[in-house]
């Protein structure tokens, strides 16, 4: 049984946000599986077989993909991407990268996105983590 392919993280982890069948799989099989389903395969339809050696067992290991396959059963369901694929997952990664002190232009480069991009995707997350209430 090959061990699960590891892709660096684009996105926070974010195990209470987990959209749709994403928080039943990490429920089921951990959340390290469900946020790798998500970066692999987030945005596609995907027959979820247990049998070794599966697409989805390539993904996320045997036993995780057994643990799944007997929850959800082998149906043929779409991923969610939550925000680790596509122009969400971009501006996740913008946002990180500013966080931790890159420029605004330095992460629009590395994430593949105009600048102005990653400025909003930067005052976004600026805006949500405002307190509601003051003290």
């Amino acid at each position: 049984a090959d061990p699960p392919r590891r892709l660096a993280c684009r996105g926070a982890a974010m195990s209470a946000n987990l959209p749709g069948i994403l928080k039943t799989i990490a429920e089921v099989a951990g959340e390290a599986a469900a946020l790798q389903l998500a970066r692999e395969a987030g945005g596609q339809e995907m027959k979820f077989s247990g049998r070794p050696g599966s697409a989805l067992a390539r993904i996320v290991g045997d036993a995780a993909a057994a643990k799944i396959a007997a929850e959800l059963g082998g149906e043929k369901r779409t991923i969610p991407m939550a925000n680790l694929r596509g122009a969400g997952g971009r501006r996740a990664a913008a946002a990180g990268l500013m966080a931790n002190g890159k420029s605004a232009a330095a992460a629009a480069l590395l994430t593949d996105m105009h600048e102005r991009t990653a400025r909003r995707a930067r005052r976004k997350v600026q805006i949500s983590r405002l307190p509601l209430f003051e003290d």
